[in-house]
């Protein structure tokens, strides 16, 4: 082996070692919750209407503080408040579109579209303009009629970013910072609490109150469950994170137990 190969070999390592342990401390730093994350959405119109293109230009990002006020009270059960919990910045509205999400059991396909994704994250924090943010959102647009479906909502742990399903219609603001909020979370570590193939929650983990009696009917839903079980066969989406919690094993994931540990 060659000097200059050898040279090439220890930089490339360097450089590798140099992410991971970023990547480590930054992970590291916000399952902390001793300051806020920062958070860049980015709002992308998945459609060509007119409706879409002016509902992503009159964004009010007042609205997203919602999800401070929803992460503030739940965690003080866990002995401290998170105050505010997310800090978010907004790029500028946009059409460009990410790679497609391939289907879920496709695992070679979605192997390829994670690098496709993460090159394609890193450029629009490039030339977005911002400060580099801990997670990136990208949210998905769509008007209730149009054509081009953005597919399903994700949430990347590795790569730090989320893609969400959106609808571009002020009273559907709920359910998308919903939607926004359980993506988010998956980046933050927390897993999904639903069968895959129904949607149903999962017992216990997916319940806002396993512990109730009579279960049913349950009154909010565990945001990683993502719906309120009203019977063992059928449950209902909640209307806003007013009807939402985080359940004990989400807590755990995403580091709230730790937060125990200091008082």
């Amino acid at each position: 082996m060659t000097l200059f190969k050898l040279m090439r070999i220890v930089v490339l390592l360097s450089i590798f070692f140099v992410i991971l342990v970023s990547t480590w401390m930054t992970e590291k730093r916000m399952a902390a919750w001793e300051r806020p994350i920062l958070v860049t959405v980015y709002p992308i119109a998945a459609d060509d209407t007119g409706e879409t293109l002016q509902f992503i230009n009159d964004i009010d990002p007042g609205e997203f503080e919602e999800i401070n006020r929803f992460m503030g009270r739940e965690s003080g059960p866990y002995g401290f408040t998170v105050t505010p919990a997310f800090r978010f910045q907004f790029a500028e509205p946009g059409v460009d579109l990410p790679p497609a999400v391939p289907e879920q059991f496709d695992t070679a396909a979605i192997a390829v579209w994670s690098l496709k994704m993460r090159w394609w994250a890193w450029r629009q924090d490039w030339k977005d303009g911002l400060v580099s943010g801990d997670i990136q959102m990208f949210v998905l647009y769509h008007s209730l009629n149009g054509n081009k479906e953005p597919g399903i909502s994700v949430g990347m742990r590795k790569g730090r970013y989320g893609l969400v399903k959106a609808y571009a219609r002020e009273i559907m603001n709920p359910s998308n910072l919903i939607v926004f909020t359980h993506e988010m979370l998956h980046v933050l570590g927390a897993s999904d609490k639903y069968i895959l193939s129904n949607g149903e929650p999962i017992f216990p983990q997916g319940y806002a109150d396993p512990e109730k009696r009579p279960l049913f009917p349950q009154k909010q839903a565990e945001i990683m469950g993502g719906r309120i079980p009203v019977s063992s066969f059928s449950s209902v989406m909640p209307d806003s994170l007013d009807q939402c919690v985080i359940g004990r094993q989400t807590a755990e994931e995403i580091g709230f137990f730790a937060q125990l540990d200091k008082y």
